[in-house]
């Protein structure tokens, strides 16, 4: 049975269409999902309802970046994300999040002033409508100059961004329980993944993995995040080689199951 807090983003199936990933998410009766805004972009409210309609909750948008080197496409990525805001809101509210883009060059500091810039009106325009934006630090260096939990939650205290707390990109960091509970007030999303540290012969570090198929103390994490007194779904995302040579629908099918069985473990 899927847990009851599990939710499935459609990173999972990066190639596959929005159609294909409904039809599996009504398969497995799951009560979360986290949609991609490439899947939907062609008709926001349409899709959206569409899947609310299913019996299903939106975990979350995942958008795009703004363009911190190009301050003139701003205005273009602000419509996008008013058009996610408004169809989420007319299902009660959500969260939506996105990358906070690559480095410009400039010392960090200055960066981070030029996104707080960008993201600043559509803080306000979610915080309008009833929907929470966020942003996800990412070992990811092309899509992210926030590369630590550690430093996500002083973004967060500049810019009132919620943040997107990933197994897969912060479970190295030191003092990470404590890092968790910093960033508590923050979080808007917690995303869980196994990972292969990576060996000669293996996948590349970082490889993400099933739960239990890793290299990541996953139980350890799980109840680290609990402990901060967070509330909302838990996104399985895990994309990679693994994933692609198993086949979407049989990796999301296990995977439902292996992530259920962990959240039952720890009596959620």
């Amino acid at each position: 049975m899927t847990h009851p807090r599990l939710s499935i983003s459609a990173l999972s199936s990066f190639h596959w269409s929005f159609e294909q990933d409904l039809a599996l998410w009504r398969e497995l009766d799951l009560p979360w999902a986290g949609l991609l805004i490439s899947k939907i972009a062609d008709d926001i409210p349409g899709k959206v309802q569409r899947v609310t309609e299913a019996g299903i909750r939106i975990s979350t948008v995942v958008t795009g970046a703004f363009d911190l080197a190009a301050p003139k496409t701003w205005e273009a990525q602000r419509g996008l994300l008013r058009s996610v805001f408004d169809a989420l809101a007319a299902t009660g509210g959500g969260t939506v999040y996105l990358p906070p883009g690559r480095t410009t060059g400039a010392p960090w500091g200055e960066v981070l002033e030029v996104f707080a810039a960008a993201v600043a009106p559509s803080v306000e325009e979610a915080r309008s409508r009833g929907v929470r934006l966020g942003f996800e630090p990412s070992l990811r260096t092309d899509v992210s100059f926030v590369n630590t939990l550690r430093d996500a939650v002083d973004v967060s205290e500049r810019t009132g961004l919620g943040l997107v707390a990933d197994f897969g990109n912060c479970w190295m960091e030191r003092d990470l329980a404590q890092v968790l509970q910093r960033a508590a007030p923050h979080i808007c999303l917690a995303q869980i993944c196994d990972v292969l540290i990576g060996a000669p012969g293996r996948p590349s570090p970082g490889g993400r993995a099933h739960i239990g198929e890793g290299e990541l103390p996953v139980r350890r994490l799980l109840q680290e995040v609990l402990a901060t007194g967070y509330q909302g779904p838990f996104d399985l995302e895990v994309l990679g080689p693994e994933i692609e040579k198993e086949g979407y629908g049989s990796a999301i099918r296990r995977g439902a199951q292996l992530a259920s069985a962990l959240l039952a473990e720890a009596a959620l």
